[in-house]
């Protein structure tokens, strides 16, 4: 087997606590589709339009070009370039034919050490697998929702030929370069012994690949016999439950629209601004980021934000070295040292 048996997330990762407030985020989420064509039983579109409308406020729509192209010169007013671009959001990004076109852009405009796309890979085509790498796609994530076509039409609601699926992955594996290709599915999209399967299919047409756990991420669906109570997250790493969220201090996300949000979620917890009339780098230096992270680091996030009190981000997909908890104090004074320098006045 080539593949290494390793999550698929950034394992290259730095001391967040030793590293904030950072001058320029180390992630962008370009939500540049939040068009699905799948169901998934686990995730918030299995609820449908008018579920999603209800539960989320949410709207699922393509980016358009002038927000695409606002995005990418604004990136660029940034101190530092991005460590990864994320062409990602909450759908699929080939359901916007225009993929390939807006990476090539991306790595043209030289703001990020890499791009990334998280797909569920139904949709590839000999033609888009070339038209990705001809981009300079930097790594491509795949979400694998079974390891037959019974399984995508139980956890997927989707019809998928799964040998067809299977020859997709391999031919762009195959020609892939210097590309980053990466599998990973739940646990419990396998029926017993399908895990060693999964691992027989994909060892050898993937750079790395992991089984995860499915965690009730979305507010409103059903997750029968699942809590956000165990200290868990999807990579099956126990940890103490943590209290401050630390999305917000690495990473921005982009919607459709052009709002800027703090963070990957559906929830949306707070709009920074909207980059069709403000630039990012004021939103992510501003006052308003400045006070959502503060509120972060007094441990007020069950309190003062309704939609971070709904979110199980920071147990679910933060990673060890993301945690602030221990050092909240000490990172809320390097946010806000007036504050530091009147209580040693005191």
């Amino acid at each position: 087997m080539k593949a290494e048996i390793k999550p698929i997330g950034d394992l290259n990762r730095v001391r967040l606590s030793s590293a904030v407030p950072l001058d320029t985020p180390f992630a962008l989420y370009l939500f540049h589709t939040n068009v699905c064509n799948f169901k998934c039983i686990y995730c918030a579109h299995s609820l449908g339009r008018e579920g999603m409308k209800k539960e989320y406020g949410f709207v699922p729509e393509i980016m358009p070009m002038d927000v695409f192209e606002r995005t990418l010169e604004q990136m660029k007013t940034f101190p530092r370039k991005f460590k990864f671009v994320s062409f990602t959001g909450q759908g699929e990004p080939l359901t916007n034919r225009r993929l390939p076109e807006l990476v090539a852009r991306m790595k043209a405009a030289d703001v990020a050490d890499m791009t990334e796309v998280i797909t569920n890979g139904a949709l590839l085509t000999y033609e888009i697998s070339k038209a990705l790498i001809d981009a300079g796609l930097g790594r491509i994530k795949i979400s694998i929702q079974g390891v037959n076509s019974y399984a995508y039409r139980k956890f997927a609601n989707a019809d998928v030929n799964f040998e067809r699926f299977i020859d997709q992955i391999r031919f762009l594996y195959e020609r892939k370069g210097r590309m980053q290709l990466f599998v990973k599915v739940m646990k419990e999209s396998l029926a017993p012994g399908e895990d060693k399967q999964f691992y027989e299919i994909f060892g050898d047409i993937t750079d790395r690949m992991f089984i995860e756990t499915c965690r009730p991420v979305y507010p409103g669906v059903n997750y029968a016999g699942k809590d956000d109570k165990t200290s868990m997250d999807r990579f099956g790493r126990l940890h103490e439950k943590r209290v401050v969220c630390p999305l917000c201090f690495f990473q921005l996300a982009v919607w459709p629209n052009g709002d800027v949000v703090p963070c990957d979620t559906i929830l949306k917890p707070i709009v920074l601004g909207n980059v069709r009339d403000g630039l990012m780098s004021n939103m992510w230096n501003g006052p308003a980021h400045r006070t959502f992270c503060a509120m972060q680091l007094r441990n007020e996030r069950m309190t003062a934000s309704v939609q971070c009190a709904r979110c199980i981000a920071p147990n679910d997909i933060a990673h060890p070295e993301d945690a602030l908890d221990v050092d909240a104090e000490l990172i809320l004074a390097k946010y806000f040292p007036e504050t530091a320098s009147k209580s040693t006045a005191r």
